[in-house]
């Protein structure tokens, strides 16, 4: 580019002549100057990844939660991980709250109330708070090459030591904090609904104008349903009747374990699963006995081929083709013959004991009742579609028909759940 300006460009190290001459040496050097560059990289990055695979840090910033240190190799030193004493507490907090069913903005409102900082000695953010959730640091695994697999054509060099520093938190607990912001990704559930202390927030509708109910009020005694044009807008918009907290949602719940949640209900269930196992092992049976008949086919017409071939009957390149199809074919069908074992396998594992379910009765009350909001909120959505409200009656949709009567739905009078006054 500087040549095409007119500018000479004048080396110390390396003197070229401005002649054709020279420049085929320019040409040579800078082949080689690349050709260098190049190899000293792949030797670079061999070394990194050596140092990785054997639990040492390559470099950076330690994770908050850990300190760097020092750790002698030989004639070198290494660097690895360990917990710090005044900051691991808050990161096993902080995946303690995440598993409890809190989202990020909870657990960051927590830690700063608390008058904690995070790394840089500011407030906590939601963002800092998401990638400490995130980062299989914690569990005492080293991950290295992440980055350099996103890079454009790129090799794949991610790298995975377990065990190369003393853990924070355990795998167990790493999985169940990502399986629980999985739930409450923003795709699954609203933001707003996270947070919400309203149990049927996304499932009760206005039965006049179709808007979803919210939340109304301050403190644990004043709280209400309204309709959502109501409360953003006006009264005059829909003037839909206003409901007590307490009330609907302590009938929504005593009708799923009334109305669902009974030895009798589960029972019917699980007697209905079991047959729909018992039906589909009779086809898997099937399948798997027709498989069988096939393979010894196959085999049956390779031992004739195999025989022709021995009395020397036939050339062995005259027969290779169909040998080979036929290897062919019984491999595909030894394929489908394991999947099929494996399926009838699953349908007698999967089966349902009737004795079980009384034990499972109890548990799920008690889930319905004593665990998360998040999670009484996944619970109810599996068993409640929606509930709409009209100016006389609630009516509540299930999202199967439900015994004994086998309603997909049932209605009841308004008047017990109105906020008067």
């Amino acid at each position: 580019m500087l040549r095409k300006h007119g500018i000479q460009v004048v080396s110390i190290n390396e003197p070229v002549e401005d002649t054709p001459s020279g420049r085929l040496l320019e040409g040579i050097i800078e082949v080689i100057d690349e050709f260098y560059s190049a190899n000293l990289s792949q030797d670079v990055l061999r070394g990194m990844r050596e140092n990785a695979s054997r639990g040492f840090r390559n470099g950076g910033r330690a994770p908050y939660g850990y300190v760097r240190v020092k750790v002698q190799e030989g004639a070198k030193e290494r660097t690895k991980l360990e917990p710090d004493p005044q900051t691991a507490p808050i990161v096993q907090r902080i995946f303690r709250e995440a598993i409890s069913g809190k989202g990020l903005k909870a657990i960051v409102r927590g830690l700063n109330a608390d008058g904690l900082t995070s790394k840089t000695g500011k407030k906590w953010g939601m963002t800092s708070v998401e990638k400490i959730l995130h980062n299989e640091t914690y569990t005492g695994t080293l991950v290295w090459g992440r980055k350099r697999e996103k890079q454009v054509g790129a090799k794949p060099l991610v790298l995975r030591t377990d065990d190369a520093w003393p853990a924070i938190v355990d795998s167990a607990t790493f999985a169940a904090a990502q399986a629980g912001m999985a739930a409450r990704a923003p795709g699954v559930i609203h933001p707003r609904e996270v947070e919400s202390p309203y149990l049927l927030s996304s499932l009760m509708c206005c039965g006049r104008c179709g808007a979803a109910m919210v939340g109304q009020g301050t403190g644990p005694y004043y709280r209400y349903y309204v309709c959502g044009n109501a409360h953003r807008k006006d009264r005059e918009v829909c003037s839909s009747p206003v409901l007590r907290k307490d009330r609907v949602e302590r009938f929504v719940i005593d009708r799923i374990k009334d109305y669902v949640l009974t030895k009798k209900n589960l029972e019917e269930v699980a007697e209905l699963t079991n047959d729909e196992l018992a039906q589909a092992g009779i086809g898997v049976r099937e399948r798997l006995t027709l498989l069988e008949a096939q393979v010894a086919e196959v085999d049956s017409r390779l031992n004739k081929l195999y025989d022709v071939l021995e009395t020397g009957q036939f050339e062995r390149g005259d027969l290779s083709p169909r040998i080979r199809a036929l290897v062919q074919r019984k491999e595909e069908l030894q394929q489908a013959k394991n999947e099929a074992e494996e399926a009838l396998q699953h349908c007698t594992m999967d089966m349902v004991d009737p004795v079980l379910v009384h034990d499972y009765v109890n548990e799920l009350r008690d889930l319905l009742t004593r665990s998360s909001i998040t999670e009484q909120k996944s619970f109810l959505k599996s068993f409640v579609e929606g509930i709409q409200v009209s100016d006389t009656e609630v009516k509540i949709r299930y999202t199967i028909p439900m015994p004994p009567q086998g309603l997909s739905e049932e209605t009841t009078g308004l008047l017990p759940f109105i906020h008067h006054g």
